[in-house]
């Protein structure tokens, strides 16, 4: 049997990645390998949040019509989408291709944690989940692109895990941007947890009470930076042992998958890895997990519920008013996104919705960002 703490071996084949890109910026890393970036502020409910634009090919050619959101997962940012280089990076392809490549940084993250009123520190700021995100956030920006761009702009959506979870909820609270996107493609799919492979699982029942003893007394913000577990980062680099521990704590928890992972990537992953979020996002997902296969707003307990739904019960996302063609991509190892999971969102979508299966058994739920086979695994599927 294999040790689970000795998956890796001292040297691992891929894509360079230098080291400088720990300490910079993500418009500081695409303007670095050549490529034009803006920054867009967009405000939703008094959160400034920033969205990096790639606007442009590398070799400066616009192409105004083709245009794209590249919506990140949880603890991350838009740094997913370019921290596999310029040749294998989701954002950087999609802009060689001749599409306007935006992508925006949910609220409490690194790169929107400013608020025009409240304080990042206070409890009010991190009062928010992945539904707000989805009801207000993700339809300003949309807007945003829109107003820029014209009405006639075919925008396409492509998010990785929490990104698709807000893409599927904003779509059934408002259903009127099932016609402003053109198009959505959801890498490693969440929505129903209840067949969740991922370790984690048995965190799910008891992670509601110390995440709502924690918003009671304590910060807001899920594994902030300075706290233990946010500066374990901070110990992992490419030559120590704790990177060994660090590489492995992602197998455990995401899936095993040696030959696709990148060492020398790691430590730049890791430098943008837990960028903020909210407790109450963290407690959404694990609610989501004990939920009995329900895909449900916010559970505040039935004395509350009643007081915000009317309900006891919190009620379900309405995936029928989904209209929006859409293609999932699942794989086989992808502990956090299972075959059983997603071929049941997959039932629950219009008959455009097509499924796709990642041929590699071994890929995992981070491979879709940083996979060494990536351009053929992925970035090919997604482009044609």
């Amino acid at each position: 049997m294999t040790d689970s703490w000795s998956y890796l071996q001292a040297e691992e084949p891929g894509a360079q990645m230098e080291i400088p890109d720990m300490s910079l910026s993500v418009p500081s890393i695409i303007t670095r390998n050549g490529y034009t970036c803006e920054t867009h502020t967009v405000i939703s409910q008094g959160y400034m949040l920033n969205v990096h634009r790639i606007p442009r090919s590398k070799d400066g050619v616009e192409t105004p019509k083709k245009t794209v959101i590249l919506q990140h997962g949880l603890f991350a940012s838009s740094a997913d989408w370019i921290l596999n280089g310029p040749d294998k990076g989701l954002a950087y392809v999609l802009a060689n291709a001749g599409y306007d490549v935006w992508m925006p940084n949910i609220r409490g993250n690194k790169y929107s944690k400013e608020h025009a009123v409240l304080k990042s520190d206070s409890k009010s700021f991190w009062n928010f989940s992945w539904h707000d995100v989805a009801l207000y956030d993700l339809p300003a920006v949309i807007d945003h692109v829109v107003k820029l761009k014209g009405k006639e702009a075919k925008i396409t959506y492509i998010g990785h895990s929490m990104g698709t979870t807000i893409l599927f909820a904003m779509l059934s609270l408002r259903p009127e941007y099932n016609d402003i996107l053109s198009a959505g493609f959801a890498l490693a799919p969440v929505t129903f947890l209840s067949d969740l492979q991922s370790p984690i699982k048995a965190l799910a029942p008891i992670a509601s009470n110390v995440a709502y003893m924690e918003m009671l007394y304590g910060s807001h913000e899920f594994i902030p930076k300075d706290s233990v577990l946010g500066k374990m980062s901070n110990s992992c680099d490419v030559d120590n042992v704790d990177s060994l521990v660090c590489k492995n704590v992602i197998f455990y928890i995401c899936g095993y998958n040696e030959k696709q992972f990148n060492k020398t990537l790691l430590p730049v992953f890791l430098s943008n890895l837990g960028t903020g979020t909210s407790w109450k996002t963290a407690v959404h997902f694990a609610q989501e997990i004990t939920a009995g296969g329900r895909f449900q707003q916010f559970d505040y307990g039935k004395k509350d519920n009643l007081k915000v739904y009317g309900s006891e019960q919190p009620p379900e996302y309405d995936l029928s008013k989904i209209t929006l063609p859409i293609k999932l991509f699942w794989a086989e190892n992808d502990l956090l996104s299972s075959e059983k999971d997603v071929k049941l969102l997959f039932e629950k979508l219009p008959s455009t919705t097509e499924i796709y299966k990642v041929p590699d058994p071994d890929f995992n739920h981070l491979d879709y960002l940083w996979a060494v086979d990536a351009p053929t695994i992925i970035n090919d599927k997604v482009l044609h």
